[in-house]
């Protein structure tokens, strides 16, 4: 590219001073025109100097000009297309870990209405008993809940986060090492107990 503008610049330098000599000596002989006066000479040198300096940009700096916003344009596609790519399956993945968790939230209170419903009987057919086994069922029942909870989310939180530093890797370029994906996950469930709490 240096060497085309180099090229270039000569080039014209070098008409530039050939058109002025030009120019000069066919003033010499002549009285100098006014300024709405045409000179032929000098419109044909600037004629013959712009179709030069077209040709020249034509031939050497266009394609290069052209070819370089056209590798631009591709590659600002292909990443706008690699990001919706993956924005589309983040969706999908988030909306498969929100029907497991539905699904989880459906058992844990098929479990509860079935504890309710043991408790129930229990507390018909005994008398003393029937209060503590009440209890250690609905104990149970709840342990069951957090228990499937707790393995639900953590689930979905070490998905996600590897899904984010997958999309995340992807845009900056660089991987993630396990060791950052797992200090990541371990700040997720951390923060999920929190909130919990």
């Amino acid at each position: 590219m240096f060497r085309t503008t180099s090229l270039i610049i000569g080039a014209w330098t070098t008409l530039s001073f050939a058109a002025g000599a030009t120019v000069r000596a066919a003033d010499d002989g002549e009285s100098k025109p006014g300024l709405l006066e045409v000179d032929l000479g000098s419109a044909v040198w600037t004629i013959v100097l712009f179709v030069l300096l077209l040709l020249v940009l034509g031939k050497f700096a266009w394609p290069n000009i052209l070819k370089g916003l056209q590798d631009r344009e591709s590659k600002i596609r292909g990443d706008l297309e690699r990001a919706e790519t993956a924005a589309r399956d983040a969706e999908a993945r988030v909306s498969e870990y929100e029907q497991r968790l539905a699904e989880a939230n459906e058992e844990a209170r098929r479990i509860i209405d079935q504890g309710r419903n043991d408790a129930q009987k229990i507390a018909t057919q005994l008398t003393d008993q029937a209060q503590s086994d009440i209890d250690q069922t609905r104990q149970r029942a709840e342990a069951d809940l957090d228990a499937a909870r707790q393995r639900a989310l953590n689930e979905i939180y070490a998905t996600t986060a590897t899904l984010a530093t997958e999309v995340a890797g992807q845009i900056l370029k660089r991987q993630i090492t396990s060791e950052d994906q797992q200090a990541l996950v371990d700040e997720a469930i951390g923060r999920l107990g929190d909130t919990r709490n």
